[in-house]
């Protein structure tokens, strides 16, 4: 399975639900950089209006409006009018993350949407680790020192593999739980991970 899991910081979401996706339209619709980063915010920061969006990604209010309608469409984010303040119309995301198969019913249209949408999420997700190295030296030591990367190589089956990941996801859960309250001198931390089998090795 190729997993997403955005989770919410202090506000709690509409529902603790992740989305399975399972139509190749939905994962074509949301293989797109912004569509990805404006349902990253609603559903790690919260509710936000067209204009706060606008001003975290840098994107128009209109280029903002058009993507968050294409989220809206497919039942990725609903607007909240229990939120509205003012003119601002808040939205905010249906669900605590998505998740989708690699292979789904195993046809080419959801294999090749399936990949579209896992290319562009890594990509995404480089970036912020790119980000990262550009500006660490703005971050204190203490940041620096614990930020990490590495990489360890083993010899698994799949389901040993399976069983490994899990456990990942387990100790993530933990920690980015929305239940947990934001506490002084904590900020938003980026987890990406991967395991997969190195094409190298014969079986």
């Amino acid at each position: 399975m190729a997993k997403v899991s955005w989770l919410s910081y202090g506000e709690a979401m509409a529902t603790d639900r992740r989305l399975q996706i399972t139509d190749p339209r939905i994962l074509r619709a949301l293989a797109h950089p912004l569509r990805l980063r404006l349902l990253e915010i609603l559903t790690a920061d919260g509710p936000a209006s067209g204009r706060e969006l606008a001003e975290r990604t840098g994107e128009s209010t209109a280029s903002v409006s058009y993507h968050v309608a294409q989220l809206a469409r497919w039942e990725l984010v609903e607007a909240a009018p229990d939120l509205v303040r003012g003119r601002e119309r808040p939205w905010r995301a249906t669900s605590r993350g998505i998740t989708w198969s690699a292979t789904g019913d195993g046809s080419p249209e959801f294999v090749a949407a399936s990949r579209a949408l896992r290319d562009q999420f890594v990509a995404h997700r480089l970036t912020a680790l790119t980000d990262f190295q550009r500006h660490q030296d703005e971050f204190d030591t203490a940041w620096q020192e614990a930020a990490w990367v590495g990489e360890d190589i083993g010899y698994l089956d799949p389901e040993e593999l399976a069983e490994v990941t899990e456990r990942i996801k387990e100790t993530l859960r933990e920690f980015t739980d929305p239940a947990r309250a934001r506490r002084p001198g904590a900020r938003r931390v980026a987890f990406f991970s991967f395991a997969v089998p190195t094409v190298e090795e014969p079986e």
